[in-house]
């Protein structure tokens, strides 16, 4: 496989002056993420996605294992080994470790509300849309705060894996990638 050279490079973390830039931005093993340090390129971008971001990883209002579910499951449809990498980690707490690598596999693999979810992030990937049979069965098991923040947390999956993909930002040391499945495929 070829390697994709970053179209942005990261910028440096380690000075006084981006000390305030970093402040609240996410880390992996104490350090920024090249995603938000490649984004401060733009700071008042950077600022306002680390509230956004901030938004879903922290005071989302989704069960934790069903966010982890649907993220895992947005980062394989957006072809995104970067997101993908960073949601292992967090998703291990709440996901078992086949759980985790047979998101990029069938729904068929799945049963209960969790193929509904998977469902649910495939239909949005492919429609932008969700059917009203869809709806009806999330409508069911979520209130509406929880359904908005379900199609929002997909789309801002979408934007953010867009812009990873395009930049070419580069995963951090010791992140994981894509299970051995989806290589294979």
């Amino acid at each position: 496989m070829t390697r994709r050279v970053a179209r942005i490079p990261p910028l440096s973390t380690d000075n006084e002056a981006s000390a305030d830039l970093f402040g609240n931005v996410l880390k992996h093993d104490g350090r920024v993420l090249n995603a938000a340090s490649t984004l401060a390129h733009h700071p008042r971008l950077l600022k306002r996605f680390t509230v956004f971001a901030g938004l879903f990883l922290t005071h989302s209002v989704l069960p934790e294992r069903d966010r982890e579910l649907i993220t895992l499951r947005c980062a394989h449809r957006f072809e995104s080994e970067y997101y993908f990498g960073h949601h292992v980690i967090l998703a291990a707490d709440v996901l078992t470790p086949d759980e985790i690598a047979r998101t990029v596999r069938s729904n068929e693999e799945w049963s209960g509300f969790d193929r509904r979810l998977l469902d649910a992030v495939d239909e949005l990937a492919d429609s932008a849309d969700l059917s009203d049979e869809t709806w009806s069965d999330l409508s069911a098991h979520y209130d509406d705060p929880q359904l908005l923040d379900l199609v929002m947390l997909v789309g801002f999956y979408r934007m953010t894996c867009l812009y990873v993909n395009t930049i070419r930002v580069e995963r951090e040391p010791g992140v994981p990638g894509w299970p051995s499945e989806r290589t294979q495929q």
